[in-house]
């Protein structure tokens, strides 16, 4: 009896038990207790719910956010100014943050910490740009922001001018070079930035270079029209009296089209002969030339060859022509052409005399002595002498017509006059036959006879016979035009003695 009573009290509190939690259970879904309110806030989880919280969603939104670094574009720049400028040199890092901090260094030097700046001559704005007043020149050097904790960095070149800069078209081009086309115009212009008051002096190639009033008060020098001449070294010196002035230099080039030349306008052959016809020409940028005779281009080949070489800072192209015959007579061209332009030169080739080149002369009071040199490889037969006084209209001539016949191989002849004039300034040219014909008069060459004893002629020069070409041989002839004829004819001329010499060199 007892061992089933005390089951009966075992199951009753079971019972018991069951039905009081059931009792204090709050309703899940009920009307009383929305599912709003289910959750307590000021529950307390014994922190597993901050630990869960911190692994949740809107941590993972907040370390997504700071996960990207700051960054810089670019890692390295550069910025120009000018003594007293006020600048300010950019801090542009991307994805700054408010734990970040900007570091500014001068070199290895320390400029500033934050906004916290250590040099009283610089500044830090609030987008961390570092500002400096009145830069000089002491100032250039190497800037650079560094942003921490990444240590990441941007690095700015501040190049300072000098006291003088010179501007080229406006864009300062100080010891710089500078490269003009022919035609153009430029204007250069000298600046200093000193407190005191400066004397603007020019120079070009070393020597001075005067300009206008206005141009030299404004520092200013106009090139007009730029050509060749135009090439060369320009300094600026800002005279303030000191010892040391400021100063600067530009270097001008000249791109041109080709200019060209030859001292053999007119080239004598033979026969059966080999001729060389050649021109000399400067060009900028690098230029080609080549020879046309009647209108075509002349090709390689066994009767032409061409060869370039340099004579004396110029180039020069030659024209070998073999085994001359009369279809080889005539006028040549030699054509040079650039990027600039083109230039031609006309060379004729004949059995005629070359034009004779003056050569030296002396006088002795009222006498003179003249020497002519001329190319040619058949015997001369003939000389011709013109002569007259400055301002008249008329020429008087000497005839010369006894010859010698010499080596032909060395084709040069020297031919000597001797003549007495009156006082005053005179011309004189002179012209050649040989059997195929006459040569073209040679320049004018002026006298000039003194009424005193000494008399001196303008323009004496000697030309050594090694230096035919070099002095100008076969260059054009032509009479220089007179003027209305102002003064009475002197007395005729005497000649006291003709002396003539054609001697073979």
């Amino acid at each position: 009896m007892r061992g089933a009573a005390t089951w009966t009290l075992l199951i009753c509190l079971l019972i018991g038990l069951f039905y009081g939690d059931i009792c204090r259970a709050s309703p899940i879904g009920g009307e009383d207790a929305p599912l709003s309110d289910y959750q307590d806030d000021d529950y307390d989880y014994d922190g597993e719910d901050e630990s869960t919280n911190s692994e949740g969603p809107p941590a993972e939104i907040v370390e997504e956010v700071q996960s990207e670094p700051p960054y810089f574009e670019q890692s390295d720049v550069s910025i120009e100014a000018r003594p007293g400028d006020d600048v300010i040199i950019n801090c542009d890092a991307r994805n700054f943050a408010i734990k970040n901090i900007a570091l500014w260094y001068k070199n290895a030097t320390l400029l500033a910490t934050g906004q916290s700046a250590i040099n009283n001559r610089v500044e830090v704005m609030k987008n961390n740009s570092l500002r400096i007043t009145g830069v000089t020149k002491e100032d250039a050097d190497d800037y650079y922001c560094e942003v921490l904790p990444q240590n990441v960095r941007q690095h700015t070149a501040l190049r300072v001018g000098a006291k003088l800069s010179i501007l080229c078209d406006d864009r300062d081009a100080t010891d710089r070079s500078q490269t003009f086309k022919q035609g153009d115009r430029h204007k250069l212009t000298c600046q200093t930035f000193l407190h005191t008051k400066t004397d603007i002096k020019w120079s070009f190639n070393g020597q001075r270079l005067h300009t206008s009033e206005k141009d030299a008060a404004e520092g200013v020098v106009v090139l007009d029209n730029v050509d060749e001449e135009n090439a060369g070294v320009y300094q600026c010196l800002g005279d303030d009296g000191s010892a040391d002035p400021p100063h600067g230099m530009v270097t001008i080039d000249v791109q041109y089209s080709p200019k060209v030349s030859t001292h053999r306008h007119h080239v004598n052959t033979i026969e059966g002969d080999t001729a060389e016809l050649y021109c000399d020409y400067r060009a900028s940028p690098i230029a080609i030339s080549f020879f046309i005779k009647d209108g075509k281009t002349l090709s390689l080949s066994e009767k032409y060859s061409i060869k370039n070489s340099l004579h004396k800072e110029h180039n020069r192209t030659t024209l070998i022509i073999k085994n001359v015959e009369a279809s080889d007579l005539g006028e040549y061209l030699c054509h040079v052409e650039n990027a600039i332009g083109s230039n031609e030169v006309r060379i004729q080739l004949s059995y005629h005399p070359e034009t004779p080149q003056f050569e030296n002369s002396s006088i002795n009071g009222n006498e003179i002595t003249m020497h002519w040199l001329v190319r040619s490889l058949q015997p001369l037969s003939e000389a011709m002498l013109d002569y007259k006084l400055s301002m008249s209209y008329t020429w008087s001539t000497v005839s010369i017509i006894h010859t010698q016949r010499h080596d032909k191989d060395k084709g040069i002849w020297k031919i000597t006059h001797q003549m007495e004039l009156t006082p005053g300034l005179w011309h004189a040219r002179i012209k050649t036959k040989n059997t195929e014909g006459w040569s073209n008069f040679s320049p004018d060459h002026d006298i000039l006879i003194k009424d005193q004893e000494e008399s001196t002629e303008i323009d004496d020069g000697v030309v050594p016979p090694d230096d035919l070409v070099r002095a100008g041989f076969g260059v054009g002839a032509g009479s220089k035009s007179n003027s209305a004829c102002t003064m009475r004819m002197l007395p005729a001329v005497m000649l006291v003695g003709v002396s003539i010499a054609m001697l073979r060199l």
